[in-house]
């Protein structure tokens, strides 16, 4: 630090076209005036570099739509830069203000006095590989929303498939002789099957992506340590690794399990300590992924010639805790099965089945 300089606090409230920022040194009991700048690369740019004259600088700026781009140009200036848990920002009581000018000094003060939450930022590679699987994840949605709405439609026109399974190849041959009365009922119907044959083919050339990254380097060890597991797929183990990022960055499981909003809610009060449901706050693909995975916990053990081939490729410890996991949470599901619903059961056995994950992960790290 250079003699007789403060350190400065700043708060951003950011937006896709300004940013609203309030400095706050060290020594002062009240922030600057907010100063309103264009979010342009070069204008953060020049603003940063005059400020810094003044002294070092610890930034905050609310996680949200404008991602971790403006943490990465701060950081490369030199500045200290943390993204704040928006959920996780204390709210003063009484004041029911929001104005961005009050939201940027707020971040400051808060920032000053210790008080957020930091998100931990990804690397534009484990960024990417998110935006690979979330992407995949929602064009699944839209393929079964658009699934929902064909057969609705020729359902209200009295037009029901009876010959067996629903989108079986059969099934897809019937929609494509349906012919409607109505030129209307017609075109929307033609409408709404290449609305689906759409979305469909743009999912298979994900999985197919996926199928060729999943064999980069910088993943493969890491993919098949979590293909040993059951219930583990290519799509659910870069899901994994995309969302958990660096695995050392978790000090215990019950960390991962919290960053999955799995661990259950909590009222307690003096000596009574009551816990509800889970919190579902945290990553909530990751735990859709997790819990769609723990699934196969409730099912019979089999002998899993395929997932025992998979096996024979990772080394013999991540081999032995896959084996721990088939019998523990096949178990755990039984017996928990028998005294609350099945669904409960499920997450219970999610919150166990991450952990193993991770533990398997930091093998490999």
């Amino acid at each position: 630090m250079k003699q007789g300089s403060i350190k400065l606090f700043v708060g951003i409230d950011a937006h896709q076209e300004s940013l609203s920022i309030a400095v706050l040194p060290e020594t002062a009991e009240t922030p600057e005036p907010v100063r309103e700048l264009r979010n342009e690369p070069a204008k953060v740019r020049q603003y940063f570099r005059n400020l810094s004259s003044r002294g070092p600088i610890e930034a905050v700026y609310e996680a949200g739509c404008l991602g971790f781009v403006l943490h990465r140009q701060l950081v490369s200036l030199g500045v200290t830069c943390t993204v704040a848990a928006p959920s996780r920002i204390p709210i003063l009581p009484g004041d029911h203000r929001k104005t961005d000018r009050l939201d940027a000094e707020r971040l400051a003060i808060f920032l000053r006095g210790r008080q957020l939450t930091a998100v931990n930022p990804p690397t534009k590679e484990t960024e990417a590989l998110r935006s690979l699987t979330r992407t995949r994840l929602g064009v699944q949605e839209d393929v079964i929303r658009s699934r929902h709405r064909l057969q609705k439609f020729l359902l209200l026109r009295g037009e029901i498939y009876r010959e067996g399974g629903n989108w079986s190849q059969a099934h897809m041959r019937w929609l494509a002789e349906r012919k409607l009365e109505l030129a209307e009922d017609q075109l929307t119907l033609d409408f709404l099957h290449m609305e689906l044959d759409q979305r469909v083919m743009a999912l298979k050339t994900l999985d197919e992506r996926i199928g060729r990254r999943v064999e980069d380097a910088d993943v493969k060890q890491q993919v098949q340590a979590l293909r040993a597991f059951r219930g583990i797929g290519n799509l659910t183990a870069l899901c994994v690794i995309a969302e958990l990022g660096d695995p050392r960055r978790f000090p215990s499981s019950d960390q991962v399990a919290s960053y999955c909003g799995l661990i259950p809610s909590e009222y307690s009060s003096g000596e009574k300590v009551r816990r509800g449901g889970i919190a579902c706050s945290g990553n909530g693909r990751l735990r859709r992924v997790v819990v769609e995975a723990s699934q196969h916990a409730a099912r019979q053990l089999g002998t899993g010639y395929a997932r025992e081939a998979r096996r024979a490729k990772v080394p013999a410890p991540i081999v032995a805790l896959a084996r721990e996991a088939d019998q523990r949470l096949s178990l755990r599901y039984k017996t928990l099965a028998r005294r609350m619903h099945t669904n409960q059961a499920k997450t219970a056995v999610a919150r166990e089945l991450i952990g193993y994950l991770w533990r398997a992960l930091l093998l490999v790290a």
